[in-house]
């Protein structure tokens, strides 16, 4: 029975000083079509180890700094085949591209991600249309509201999205702990305002309002007291 699998497939983003190396194919499926450095995984070998041998039979170079950056479901690439296709990010600062494949590739170019030409190997294609951009830097973080159009006014391309409520809602317990952190590493006042920030935030979140926060506060500053007198407890039995 001939059982037709999906295949799985990588490819390299190699980057030099702000381009891709990019390839026209020629030979196989996809000839005439421009990618980037790749080909199979080979049994039990692991991702980065895939990404530097396949850069290094094609191009001749070496990489380092090997990151995963996406995956792409692509189906009819050509000679009805169907791979899932696992991409990688490299950087290679030494050394010149060549052709060390002919009978896979025509040229060999370095060029601006957004410049790439058309027509794309399908999967990179794909790769390009979920929006992913192999020099942008991921944070995943909440920011203050007016950071987006301030990156914006640098001339710097920037997304983001509005939070779900639990998203926001962990969102600032991390952004909470991170702003200790500043303040304790720093000292500085500017971090003690960071802080009150998220907690204004959090108690927005929970709608408890701030005189509440205040009061509860001050019933604890009247049981138990509060910092003042600089009590540092040593031991107890």
């Amino acid at each position: 029975m001939n059982e037709k699998i999906a295949r799985i497939g990588l490819g390299c983003i190699v980057i030099r000083d702000g381009q891709v190396l990019i390839g026209k194919r020629k030979g196989s499926h996809g000839s005439g079509t421009w990618s980037i450095p790749g080909g199979h995984v080979e049994f039990g070998e692991s991702w980065e180890e895939c990404a530097r041998r396949e850069v290094k039979e094609e191009t001749g170079l070496d990489i380092n700094q090997i990151q995963f950056l996406g995956v792409t479901d692509d189906y009819d690439i050509g000679e009805d085949k169907h791979y899932v296709t696992i991409f990688m990010k490299a950087s290679s600062m030494h050394g010149e591209p060549f052709i060390t494949e002919p009978d896979k590739y025509i040229e060999q170019r370095w060029c601006k991600w957004e410049h790439i030409p058309s027509p794309r190997f399908k999967p990179l294609e794909n790769l390009m249309r979920q929006g992913v951009h192999p020099l942008a830097t991921y944070h995943g973080k909440l920011v203050r509201d007016r950071i987006p159009e301030i990156i914006h006014s640098r001339g710097e391309r920037v997304s983001w999205h509005i939070a779900s409520a639990n998203e926001y809602k962990e969102a600032l317990k991390t952004k909470l702990a991170e702003e200790v952190l500043e303040y304790l590493d720093s000292g500085e006042i500017v971090e003690l305002a960071d802080i009150l920030e998220v907690i204004h935030s959090l108690t927005a979140l929970e709608q408890i309002p701030r005189e509440q926060l205040q009061l509860i506060q001050k019933k604890k500053q009247e049981k138990r007291g509060g910092f003042d007198q600089k009590i540092m407890l040593d031991t107890t039995q």
